[in-house]
């Protein structure tokens, strides 16, 4: 009975532990000055502001369109054949990605902290 009950006790002193490391990274990351960074083959193609505008491009594997809303980002259409990067939906905190491995583009949100102010 007392191993049960200290499992117990172990399992819900980790699961408050995970929780609150999680609010942390939530609550942590930075949600002004926030920069949407497209890159193709490694290569930086465009860095944008959160402002609302759709951006296509045309690439040697396919077409992509991207867009860009005030709290995020989100790959509207693919031409790769298993669309993970369209159904991967809106990215909203620093450091989400989204990744086309077919079209070898991926799309990084940062948040730029300016600590001198």
């Amino acid at each position: 009975m007392k191993r049960i009950r200290n499992d117990l006790i172990l399992i819900a002193v980790l699961l408050t532990v995970a929780v609150l490391i999680w609010v942390w990274i939530y609550f942590s990351s930075p949600k002004e000055n926030m920069r949407v960074y497209i890159y193709y083959k490694d290569e930086l193609l465009e860095t944008a502001e959160l402002k609302p505008r759709e951006i296509s491009y045309e690439l040697e594997e396919g077409t992509v369109t991207i867009v860009v809303e005030d709290d995020g980002v989100l790959m509207k259409e693919s031409s790769c054949p298993d669309h993970i990067c369209v159904h991967q939906g809106k990215i909203k905190r620093s450091g989400q990605t989204i990744t086309c491995l077919p079209n070898r583009i991926y799309i990084v949100l940062k948040g730029d902290v300016d600590i001198s102010s």
